[in-house]
């Protein structure tokens, strides 16, 4: 019986969309906009958990990636559903009239978001689109510049942007969220 092929990026040297490229083994990601520099992280996690790397470390970033990548950037079909930046804009503008969580609440659901598979950074890049500089704007001085604000996305649950979303006290945002999420837990709170 013939194998499935892997998928692979359309264009070996293609910098993903958002300028990462990104690999997740048992809970711990790796990220680099290095194409060597990921491919020997990869290989350096693969081995603390005791697993092979054969093929190389790109090999298991391209299949890791490219399920959340945009149709045509892989040679398989992404079951990734795109995301309009204006969209996200809207569903992120309630969010900043809200109150906000002290700064190591949000940099704790940050790090639950970029470790949550329903994260998305494929074209959302923070600092090359200036989302980050329109989410700092629009808080205002009520909401500090935070070193984890560089690596977030887009949350695929609610259409927001982590980066506001984590920083509301009580964002009472509208989604169906994985199991695991912080926003979960703030809904089972009496």
């Amino acid at each position: 019986m013939p194998s499935v092929p892997r998928p692979r990026f359309q264009s070996p040297g293609a910098t993903p969309p958002g300028g990462y490229y990104e690999y997740e083994l048992n809970g711990e990601v790796v990220r680099d906009r290095s194409n060597i520099r990921i491919a020997l992280l990869v290989e350096r996690l693969r081995t603390k958990h005791g697993l092979p790397s054969i093929g190389g470390g790109m090999r298991y970033v391209m299949e890791y990636m490219c399920p959340k990548m945009p149709d045509g950037f892989c040679t398989a079909p992404s079951s990734n559903p795109p995301i309009r930046a204006a969209d996200v804009k809207l569903a992120t503008i309630p969010l900043f009239a809200k109150p906000i969580a002290t700064s190591d609440v949000i940099e704790e659901r940050i790090s639950k978001c970029v470790a949550c598979k329903e994260h998305r950074t494929s074209g959302f890049c923070m600092d090359c689109t200036n989302l980050l500089d329109w989410v700092y704007g629009s808080f205002g001085s009520r909401r500090p510049r935070l070193p984890a604000d560089h690596i977030t996305g887009v949350c695929q649950c609610d259409k927001t942007l982590v980066v506001a979303g984590s920083s509301v006290a009580d964002p009472s945002a509208e989604g169906k969220y994985p199991e695991n999420c912080w926003h979960t837990k703030l809904e089972a709170k009496p």
